[in-house]
């Protein structure tokens, strides 16, 4: 009876001792496999931040272009209407879209990078003063054209085009893509 107790005993303890090492490998592996697990809902709701992030900076880019777009189509048209022609409301249309310009840019400069941020400024305040000229030069007596009047046109014009177009290159560089065909040239 002694062995069979010295036995039972053996192997109870071998039992025991076989439950605590697959214990103990069952704890690390499943203290690790947690960890990984921690590890990657970290790099996924980063992630999940950073594109929402950029889809913020695409939208607040794209309102602000939408506004450009109707301002310079409206300052193109008074620029080539008889002077004549050029009523107030008209003058007072293209002042309202600069101002709805103005109140895009600030979420632009939230939304930044100070590149963009730039851009956008630099390109705000060259409407900003052209829309200043044509207000100075609008509703006076004639028929030809406003470009023909202002000695600026060209500048104007120029300067517009540029800053809009430095703009869009900037921010398709922040949104990630800088390598996109140009605007201007035909793909």
């Amino acid at each position: 009876m002694n062995d069979t107790v010295a036995v039972a005993l053996i192997t109870a303890l071998s039992t025991l001792s076989a439950g605590a090492v697959t214990g103990g490998f069952a704890f690390w592996g499943t203290r690790r496999q947690l960890k990984a697990q921690a590890q990657q809902a970290r790099e996924d709701r980063s992630e999940q931040r950073a594109t929402r992030h950029l889809e913020a900076r695409r939208d607040v880019y794209v309102r602000f272009l939408d506004a450009a777009v109707q301002v310079d189509q409206h300052m193109g048209f008074i620029w080539i209407e008889p002077a004549s022609s050029v009523t107030a409301e008209k003058v007072e249309r293209m002042i309202e879209l600069t101002s709805q310009l103005w109140k895009v840019l600030p979420a632009v400069l939230l939304e930044g990078p100070p590149a963009v941020s730039e851009a956008a400024r630099a390109y705000a305040g060259a409407v900003a003063e052209e829309c200043d000229t044509l207000e100075e030069i609008s509703g006076a007596p004639g028929e030809e054209p406003l470009w023909v009047r202002a000695d600026g046109f060209m500048t104007f014009s120029e300067r517009r085009i540029e800053t809009q177009q430095h703009f869009i290159k900037t921010a398709r560089e922040t949104l990630g893509g800088g390598d996109l065909p140009s605007l201007t040239t035909p793909a």
